[in-house]
């Protein structure tokens, strides 16, 4: 269909681009972000120009943002004034977001608005009551997991305000089938109403930038890697402890880990890892721009979550041609694996599960390289950055189409 967009009816003006609002909390360095960065820089400028919200002008990613997307980001300025700092107070936030991102919606005459992350699909429901715009809710982690994060001192009313933002959107996006399914059990969301579009990877810029560099790793020690935010869902705790048994009772002491990220919990870990007579054994190496000469150094890489969405690092490792061990949490690499054609499953939480794997893949190191071609495969035919970018922009065309036939 043929879109005016507001434009002459009659055809006499050609139609413009789609202006098109993503919504994110901050450029941080996540897997979201990553993917968000991904459709900012390779949407079709033809059909779409590209404009961006977020809650704090921060992130590791910000300075990657394509040079024609205007970034909004007032709530951030208006915080750290004394009026911002009394909403915060009387938790108000939202609701000044909400009026702030309607206000920009009107002055900027958004045709549709595209949010990934759980809080941002709250700050732009509510933005949307205040201004009707059609509106994509792309959804990236399991909602138990949000659920339980951010409303532990109210759970109901989290759960009807996050069903609310969720039911209202024109389409809402999940990056695997197991992700809908979630949605499905946890917000009563319609099957239909959820699109699955998977993370994308462009395997060709992952060959350019892990050719960049080589680590300069010891070469007398057996490296392994993982990647990513450094929280309490990502199951670090559970690899320390799994490597505190390789090497104190293993005798494997020739076992170096290296944790690529950031977040919260690593002064945590960091004592616990002293504790633990680790220090020799762990390298924090903190955020990494090019995380992927990381993972073609390495022996394997470790996911440890308790949940998931789709993780872009099996995704990135696979496209390294790097042997994978993940967790089978709910609900992204069962699915990326095959059912374990790709990579090792283990349960969730299980440090002792995680050791025997990590130690069968130093004592047979041919049998997990045997799943390197699998999975490298895998990534082509499934996860093509090019299919998902082009699912995205279709599915912006077909919410703006309805919006203006319902009008």
């Amino acid at each position: 269909m043929d879109l005016d967009l507001g434009l002459q009816a009659n055809g006499q003006c050609p139609p413009r681009p789609l202006r098109v609002l993503f919504a994110i909390g901050t450029m941080g360095g996540g897997g979201a972000e990553r993917q968000l960065l991904t459709l900012l820089q390779r949407l079709d400028r033809t059909k779409f120009q590209p404009l961006l919200w977020l809650c704090y002008r921060k992130g590791e990613l910000l300075n990657l943002v394509p040079a024609d997307v205007p970034i909004y980001a007032p709530w951030d300025a208006f915080v750290r004034s004394i009026v911002g700092r009394l909403a915060q107070r009387f938790r108000l936030g939202r609701v000044v977001r909400a009026r702030q991102m309607a206000r920009l919606l009107h002055a900027e005459r958004i045709d549709v608005i595209y949010d990934r992350t759980f809080l941002m699909t709250l700050d732009t429901a509510a933005a949307c009551r205040l201004r009707p715009t059609p509106r994509i809710s792309a959804c990236v982690a399991d909602p138990a997991t949000e659920l339980a994060l951010y409303g532990r001192q109210w759970p109901s009313l989290w759960r009807k305000l996050a069903r609310r933002a969720f039911a209202t959107a024109s389409r809402v996006t999940a990056n695997s089938a197991g992700l809908r399914q979630r949605l499905v059990e946890i917000l009563d969301l319609t099957p239909d109403q959820i699109a699955v579009i998977p993370n994308g990877i462009d395997l060709l810029e992952v060959e350019r930038r892990a050719a960049e560099f080589t680590p300069d790793w010891p070469a007398d020690r057996w490296h392994f890697v993982t990647v990513g935010r450094i929280d309490e869902n990502k199951g670090h705790r559970f690899v320390l402890q799994a490597l505190a048994d390789l090497v104190h009772q293993g005798g494997l002491r020739q076992i170096q880990w290296h944790v690529v990220g950031q977040g919260p919990d690593v002064p945590e870990l960091q004592t616990l890892a002293a504790d633990l007579e680790l220090t020799d054994h762990v390298v924090w190496e903190g955020f990494q721009s090019n995380p992927f000469p990381l993972y073609r150094a390495s022996r394997l890489l470790v996911l440890a979550s308790l949940s998931e969405g789709l993780p872009n690092v099996l995704l990135e490792a696979m496209a390294c041609r790097t042997p994978v061990l993940s967790t089978d949490c709910p609900s992204g690499p069962r699915e990326i694996l095959d059912d374990g054609r790709c990579g090792r499953l283990v349960s969730p939480g299980d440090s002792h599960a995680l050791a025997d794997a990590i130690a069968d893949c130093i004592a047979h190191p041919d049998a997990w390289q045997s799943y390197v071609p699998t999975a490298r495969h895998r990534v082509e035919q499934a996860y093509s950055v090019e299919e998902s970018v082009a699912a995205v922009e279709t599915l912006l065309l077909q919410v703006t189409a309805a919006s203006h036939s319902a009008q």
